[in-house]
Formats: structure tokens, sequence, C-alpha cells
């Protein structure tokens, strides 16, 4: 056990020496937090956070403005413009006196037969730009008030015939939105529709865990293809048994990885919980902590499951140069699990039978588990059997791993192949 304990703390302070590894797990995440705190700082003292009005009038300024009406239409000002923002004028001498002199900003010219053709005129010095830039909704919203007899209510209707709309999404990654078939935008998933972001955070998710596996099992392999090209490996084997040099290796850099998935996790659990008004997410919207405790189970096993598969690589593979074909072979359903957890929810197939089933097979449910419980809300039993699968093929391949892990397969020159590397991962297993 000492000499175990001893490979562990060698393969820490390796890992931790490589100014790579120590960038990528804990300088990334790290400047990702701060540069949304600074910009969080910024906007709320310039005090643009939290400001989500769509009402013209409180968005800027309105501009003084007066008309000419020559077809009698205009009897009331609706009573919610600000008063004295719209002038009546009896001729357009007055209009152009007030216009010169600044008073307003602009006037309308409503014609006799207005009724008939529905076009006005609109006057404005040349200094100003063009009305699309402008405040003509204050006209169209008197006329159709005035249109309607005065009618506030009536003509409130008519300029937003839809008050409410209801949308009601049928689709499996809905379950978890409100039973009246509201939005669910209160959580991660395709099922909110309005928020881009949102729908996107379960294949971000997908590929952070692709990464990590990628990254953590392949540290593993090049740690022992490292130590058999520069005739390291002798020397320990010299003092230590197979298996306890198997066990420190795998045991260090499972630390090493899973310090660096928290890293990362925790990262995207603090700009989503706190991103707010910054990243444009509802008010509502969080996080759930228990993907965070679900996603770490999983990743501890996934990476059980491929350091063990990456290791039984390096055992057979003589040189690093060769180790290409190796590689591909090994994380092979790795690939698959990534591809499906990256399209399905961007489909809105997360709940679909095949990521189901893969997301209960144990060499892609570490990626695909945790794109499903990021996109919705998972069965406990899928989840369970998920688990136990996960860990009931960790023992068997690790096992099959540690004996494939022999000085006799170390120390072999013999090129690698693929029917030999899966007859002695089968016959040990």
């Amino acid at each position: 056990m000492k000499k175990t304990f001893f490979i562990i703390r060698q393969e820490l302070i390796n890992t931790f020496s490589r100014p790579s590894y120590l960038v990528v797990a804990f300088g990334i995440p790290l400047l990702a937090v701060l540069i949304l705190g600074g910009v969080k700082l910024i906007q709320s003292r310039s005090g643009e956070e939290g400001t989500t009005s769509t009402n013209p009038s409180e968005t800027w300024e309105m501009e003084i403005e007066g008309y000419i009406d020559q077809s009698g239409l205009i009897q009331v000002i609706p009573p919610d413009l600000p008063e004295g923002h719209l002038i009546s004028y009896e001729n357009a001498g007055q209009a152009q006196q007030d216009l010169a002199s600044g008073k307003i900003s602009a006037y309308y010219i409503i014609p006799p037969d207005y009724l008939d053709k529905g076009e006005i005129s609109y006057v404005f010095p040349e200094t100003r730009p063009l009305i699309d830039t402008g405040q003509e909704w204050v006209m169209k919203w008197t006329l159709l008030v005035n249109l309607m007899g005065g009618d506030l209510e009536a003509a409130d209707q008519i300029w937003n015939p839809v008050w409410n709309l209801d949308e009601r999404n049928i689709s499996a990654s809905a379950a978890q939105g409100d039973l009246d078939g509201s939005e669910a935008c209160s959580r991660p998933g395709s099922a909110c529709e309005s928020n881009d972001l949102i729908r996107y955070i379960p294949s971000i998710m997908a590929a952070l865990f692709f990464v990590s596996f990628m990254n953590s099992s392949t540290m593993l392999f090049t740690s022992i293809g490292t130590e058999k090209e520069n005739r390291t490996l002798e020397v320990l084997l010299l003092s230590i048994s197979p298996r306890q040099m198997l066990a420190g290796k795998t045991i260090g850099l499972a630390s090493a990885g899973l310090l660096q998935t928290m890293f990362w996790i925790g990262a995207v659990f603090i700009i989503f919980n706190l991103g707010g008004s910054t990243l444009n997410l509802p008010a509502e919207f969080t996080f759930p902590t228990y993907i965070i405790v679900w996603s770490l189970i999983f990743f501890v096993g996934g990476f059980g499951l491929y350091a063990s598969l990456m290791a039984g690589v390096g055992a057979l593979v003589p040189k690093m140069k060769d180790a290409g074909a190796a590689n591909l072979i090994a994380i092979s359903p790795l690939l698959l699990g990534y591809i499906v957890g990256i399209m399905a929810p961007l489909a809105e197939l997360a709940n679909a039978v095949i990521p189901i089933i893969l997301s209960i097979f144990p060499f892609t449910s570490p990626i695909v588990m945790v794109m499903r419980l990021t996109d919705s809300v998972v069965p406990l039993w899928q989840l369970l059997l998920s688990v136990v699968l996960l860990l009931a093929t960790n023992i068997l391949i690790n096992r099959a791993t540690a004996a494939m892990f022999q000085a006799q397969n170390l120390l072999s020159g013999q090129p690698f192949s693929a029917k030999r590397y899966f007859k002695l991962l089968l016959e040990r297993s």
C-alpha cells in the first residue's frame, strides 16, 4: 500500500507541475467567472443591469410634436400620452414658426381626405433623422383612439389583438415544463425555445464531459507510454508490482481529473446562476444542484472505465508514435456518446429511444446521461440502473486491465494488435 501511495503522490506532482494542465483545469474556468463578474460590476455601476423596459416612453425622452388636423378627426388626446407632448395647430404658419424656434421637433398634417386615403404628412427639419427612427407610434395611437370614438380599451384591443399567447410544446423534451403548457425556461433544456443559450446548455455539458474524459484518460496512457519509452518503467517494475503501479496511476490521475471537472462544472454553475441579465437569462432560471452531484458520479464512473481501457492500450503499445489507431479503438464508444450528446438536444430528441438506451449503456452513459440530466428530468430508476451498470462494467474492465498489466506485456516490444487487445480484455474479464 505504501508503494501505491508513492505512485499516487508522484502522479499528482507530475500533473500539477504541467502548466498546460493548470491553465486548462483552473485558468480557463476562473477567467470565465472573472470576466462575468467584471461585466456585471460595470453594468451595476452604469445602472444598466436589470433594465428590461420595452415601453418607448421609458427608454428615451419623448419629443414634443405638433399636428394640423384638416379632417376634424382628432377630438381627444389619449390620456396615456404625456401632457403637452402633442400640440394642435390651426394652420401651417404657426406650426412652422414653432418648428423653427425649436418648441416642437416636427409636426403632422392630416389632410381632409385622410379617412378615404389613409395618408398623412410628416414635416421635420433637415437635421432630423427619418421618421423610422422617431416616435411615429404617437400619432398612430392618437388616430386609432379617435377612430374608435375615444374608447381607449377598444383601441388597445385592436393595437394588441393578442394579449396572452398560450404556447404548448408537445415534444417529449417539454415534459419538465409547466402542466399548463407554458414554456419551461426555469432550468436548462430544449423546452425553452425563446432562449438559445438555455437550449444549448445540454450540448455544452456533453462537450465539456467529452473533453474532460479525453484529457483525463489520455493522461494515464501518456504516463505509461512515456515511462516505457524512456525505460523508467523497467526500473519501477523492480520495486513495485504492475497492479500496484496501475492502482497508483489511476487513483492519482483520477483525483487530478476530478478536480479539473469540479472546477469546470462549478464555473458553469456560477456563470449560469449568476449570469442573469448579463447573459440575457430569464429571472426565474436556475442551474439545478442535483445535476452537479450526478455529473460528478458519472465522471468518476466514466473515468474509471476509460482510464482502464487506455491503460490496457498503454500496456500493449510499444511506442507512443503507434498509439493513434489504438487510442481510437479504446475511445470509439465515447465518440458515439459525444455525437449523440451534442446532436440530440439540438434536434429536441434528448428523450428519444436511442439516447435513452445510450444513457444506460455503460460505455456511453457518462456523456449521454449527463446530457439528458441537463436537458430534462430523468426518471430515478433509469439513473440508478445506469449507475449500477456503469460500476459493474468498471469492475470487470478494471480486473481485465489489471490482468493485462503484467511485466511481459509492459516490457514486450510487440506491435499493437486490436485482435490481441480484445482477446486479452475478454479473457481477463
